[in-house]
């Protein structure tokens, strides 16, 4: 014994080192750009509770399909660290450091041996430490990760209630007996005031006990010798347990009884290989929509680790405790058809089991450490696929904080108007306010068609801009009454996703069109464009601004396909500066609708987009399907397109800042003098679906986005040009084409720069060079 002690003390404290980097590094990846997404709705609705009384709290709360529990924790946090976006999610970032703890203090009680319960505990806690899924929930003011913890903590209580021998003393103090069956009345408690789904997780626990109960009281006595446990079970204390935990959420039973049998609906039946695929890909990588491709090999090992851990704690009642944790949850979201977006996030309190289920498959090993290194590497690998992307992209939440800078930077309270769709839209735009007026609308659910109606014509009176957030439009506006309106009375510019959140901006014109821009002209066999009206025969606009369109079409005869119409700007070159593609009428009345003979007054907005180059533009329509992207023919002489006339673009009098410009993807990379800020590139005409897949003998089309230093230099050349390269294919031209050369930029200022490469195929990653500053783009999407 001697000869062991220092052996183990040894032991122990480099585990104990072990588990606090695991901790640090849990605490890097969970407060690492804490606040580089935007709160979202539920944040905002989050943010509004902390500013209400304790009392209040409990009002609004009964009034929600939450109970109050997360709100006063949070209340009380606030008091002290701010109820700013930072102060909210750092109380959840640090619950999900204290997940990973509890994670490891749930796998002690799993381990089968002394040998295990040393490795064991910091493997489960670094596939903990590293999920995206508890990583994404620990940066978000909502009580879901706070509900994991709760429901490890329960699992950690109920398994030290039946502690195995080696790890409780022969004779056990009172305070040693008494802190499991605390934890486990604390948790409970906790769980329940914490979220609706609680009892579930309660259910789990209560099983795996009963369960365990009958195998001691009435199994054999092999089954109990498999047990391996020397507290014999009381049913009868459990039963004593829960009933406290009962008793203590009983203020708010009625209440939470009325909330369940009102919880809106939401959740969609999927078959079960769907529901599956959704199951390890939210386990895997939470709700993250980046995800690595192919995905089955990453759900293959996300389903057959877990089941491995199973297996080999098959003859333990720690494996059935674990299998019940992870599993009923899953069936009950399956049984109740809770697969979508707004339910997935309630596979979190089963993240902890899958974690725990995955370090265990190392124990089939007759030497753990090969396991130990496959699983390591694996979770480490699922987080490295995709973190990286998830803390740069600033929509991987509803991006209203990009949203509210953007308007900020560009809006104006006289002549501009912000509409939300969603109640639950409120209070988070108040938090991000950029100081435009708003308008909630429809201000009622069923939506009043005529009081909307009333209210859009009252509030756009004088309002040149309309900015329309539209969240949750299936429940809000279902009819479609608000997009309606405006596709009538205005014209639909800017169209964009910023997470769930879709921005579309519409232009209401301070003067009627000039009409007469063209004659009658046909599209294909059975349309004509009868007119198209524009601000003036030679429009000026400038960048950020929306060139209002009106197009008049006529159908000859019964159209079967919806067409889409696209309206872009080409420079002398032939390259799309500007583009807006939209079905006719904003999607509210397709083609396929229209009737034979009616004229259709079709209202669109070409938003041109920041860093647009000072010059002349040829203004073109086309109509096409689709499905296939084939446009119609044009006229007599069957072009692709009708010639609208020219639009001058004007140089901006304050330009958009670099950060708020919406890029695809953002370097920030410096090539020589001029720094590139970023790039979108997708096959050409295909601005509206980028991810649409190229073929060789396709056109890659690249946008680029520099920006001039500030000051600029004395040499400072008057005509500096890139080189673009793919595969066999290469182009050299002026950063923003010869009409705007270098040398007329300003100090700091953004400029756009448009290209067409052929791709052959043999290599999808472009490469762009200035000078000897050379950088390497995304992979080109093929098929």
């Amino acid at each position: 014994m001697t000869i062991a002690s220092p052996r183990l003390a040894s032991i122990k404290q480099s585990s104990t080192l072990a588990l606090l980097l695991i901790l640090l590094l849990a605490a890097f990846l969970r407060f690492y750009n804490l606040t580089g997404s935007s709160l979202w709705s539920d944040e905002g609705n989050t943010w509004a509770m902390t500013g209400r009384s304790f009392g209040a709290i409990a009002q609004a709360a009964a009034a929600d399909i939450h109970p109050p529990g997360y709100y006063w924790l949070l209340k009380s946090w606030t008091l002290i660290f701010g109820a700013t976006d930072v102060g909210m999610r750092s109380l959840s970032a640090v619950i999900g450091i204290l997940l990973v703890y509890a994670v490891a203090g749930v796998a002690r009680h799993m381990a089968p041996d002394p040998g295990s319960r040393t490795w064991l505990p910091l493997l489960a806690a670094f596939l903990a430490a590293v999920s995206p899924f508890q990583i994404y929930y620990s940066q978000e003011a909502r009580m879901y990760i706070l509900l994991a913890l709760e429901a490890t903590g329960l699992f950690w209580a109920l398994l030290a209630m039946s502690a195995m021998p080696e790890s409780i003393p022969a004779h056990p103090g009172r305070t040693q007996i008494l802190a499991p069956q605390i934890g486990f009345v604390v948790c409970g408690v906790a769980g329940l005031w914490t979220h609706y789904s609680f009892p579930i997780v309660l259910g789990a626990a209560g099983l795996a006990y009963l369960l365990r109960w009958l195998a001691a009281t009435f199994g054999t006595k092999r089954n109990r010798e498999r047990q391996a446990n020397p507290v014999q079970p009381s049913l009868m204390r459990f039963i004593v347990l829960n009933g406290i935990i009962v008793l203590a959420f009983l203020p708010w039973l009625p209440q939470a009884i009325d909330s369940v049998l009102h919880w809106p609906k939401g959740g969609v039946e999927v078959g079960w290989q769907q529901g599956l695929t959704l199951t390890l890909r939210t386990l895997l990588f939470g709700p993250i929509r980046q995800t690595p491709e192919p995905l089955w090999p990453w759900l293959v090992v996300a389903a057959i680790l877990p089941l491995l851990g199973l297996v080999a704690l098959r003859t333990r009642w720690q494996g059935l405790v674990l299998g019940l944790w992870l599993l009923l949850p899953i069936g009950m979201m399956a049984l109740l058809g809770l697969y979508s977006d707004a339910f997935l996030k309630f596979l979190l309190v089963t993240s902890p089991a899958w974690c725990l289920a995955a370090a265990a498959a190392a124990l089939l090993l007759p030497v753990a450490w090969p396991g130990i290194v496959v699983v390591s590497l694996f979770g480490a690998a699922a987080g490295v696929s995709v973190l990286p992307a998830y803390y740069a992209d600033p929509a991987v939440r509803d991006n209203y904080k990009g949203v509210a800078a953007y308007l900020a930077a560009i809006g104006d309270p006289n002549r501009d108007l912000v509409l939300l769709d969603a109640p639950g839209q409120q209070e988070v735009w108040r938090y991000y306010d950029p100081g435009l007026p708003i308008l909630g609308l429809p201000q009622q659910r069923p939506a009043d068609a005529e009081a909307t109606t009333a209210a859009l014509e009252e509030a756009t009176a004088n309002k040149q801009r309309i900015f329309a957030l539209l969240w949750a439009t299936d429940e809000a506006d279902p009819d479609r009454l608000v997009e309606g309106w405006l596709a009538q009375h205005a014209f639909p510019g800017l169209d964009t996703w910023q997470g769930n959140l879709r921005l579309a901006t519409y232009a209401m014109p301070p003067q009627e069109l000039v009409c007469g821009i063209t004659g009658p002209v046909a599209f294909g066999d059975g349309l004509t464009l009868a007119d198209a009206c524009l601000p003036a025969t030679t429009p000026v606009v400038t960048a950020t601004d929306v060139l209002p369109v009106r197009l008049i079409w006529q159908a000859q005869a019964a159209v079967s396909t919806n067409y889409k119409v696209t309206l872009q700007l080409l420079d002398a070159r032939n390259q799309v500066i500007a583009q807006r593609d939209a079905e006719p009428m904003g999607g509210t009345l397709p083609a396929t609708a229209w009737q034979v003979g009616e004229k259709i007054n079709d209202q669109h907005g070409v938003t041109i987009p920041p860093g647009t180059p000072p010059g002349e533009y040829q203004l073109i329509a086309a109509l096409y399907d689709p499905a296939t992207g084939v446009r119609l023919p044009v006229g007599a002489d069957r072009a692709d397109r009708l010639e609208l006339g020219m639009v001058q673009v004007a140089r901006a009098a304050q330009p958009l800042p670099a950060e708020l410009i919406p890029v695809q993807n953002r370097v920030n990379a410096q090539l020589g003098p001029v720094q590139l800020v970023g790039y979108d590139l997708y096959k050409r005409d295909f601005a509206h679906a980028p991810a649409t897949p190229l073929q060789p003998g396709d056109t890659l089309h690249v946008t680029l986005y520099w920006r001039a230093p500030d000051p600029l230099p004395a040499d400072w050349p008057d005509d500096l040009a890139f080189t673009l390269s793919l595969g066999g294919q290469s182009i050299t031209a002026p950063l923003a084409g010869g009409a705007y050369a270098s040398g007329l930029w300003s100090p700091g200022e953004l400029v756009r720069g448009e290209v067409d490469l052929a791709f052959d195929g043999s290599d999808r990653r472009p490469r762009i060079a200035v000078g000897d500053g050379t950088t390497v783009l995304q992979h080109v999407p093929v098929q």
